[in-house]
């Protein structure tokens, strides 16, 4: 936005880091920016009139756009919905055609495995299969898969779906 656009009193979506928030214009600054309160009620001064996306009745200004494809399904609770595959037992990507997180997956196809099986090899499976698509393309899912594993084992004990059997490898904890 232009420094002549912004109104005293107006709401606008400011970005803050790597966030778009609603922020409420208070005042302007002597020497260049505006005061501003956000929705929590702090206050904070925006030097740049770019960092202002657009007024926040404007319907870019969404904070979370709702894709069309998801309006006739329930809406999950906002402490229930995952941002992203976060890889824990039972998340849900939001993704349409049935896929799984990518824990769930790993689970899946170590059933169907005749022994233990790497991360990397368990991501391409799961992708062929359908069974998980990434939300974001992430660079190293089997890493992230990995590091999911180790926690879980390490967090439930016995009482983890998986083992370690060598390095890299995993297999279903019977």
């Amino acid at each position: 936005m232009r420094s002549e656009e912004i109104r005293i009193g107006a709401a606008y979506t400011c970005q803050v880091g790597r966030n778009a928030i609603r922020v409420t214009v208070t005042e302007a600054v002597e020497d260049g920016g505006w005061i501003v309160e956000t929705h929590t009620g702090r206050t904070m001064t925006i030097r740049s009139a770019e960092r202002f996306i657009a007024p926040a009745d404007a319907p870019e200004a969404t904070e979370t756009p709702t894709p069309p494809a998801e309006t006739p399904q329930a809406e999950p609770s906002p402490s229930s919905a995952p941002e992203r595959d976060s890889g824990e037992q039972g998340a849900d990507t939001g993704e349409a055609g049935g896929t799984m997180s990518l824990l769930d997956a790993a689970v899946h196809l170590l059933g169907q495995a005749d022994g233990p099986m790497q991360c990397k090899d368990m991501v391409e499976r799961a992708r062929e299969a359908g069974l998980w698509a990434p939300k974001r393309g992430g660079k190293t899912p089997d890493r992230t898969l990995y590091a999911a594993i180790l926690r879980e084992i390490n967090t439930k004990g016995d009482a983890s779906r998986f083992r370690k059997t060598e390095r890299g490898h995993f297999a279903l904890n019977h």
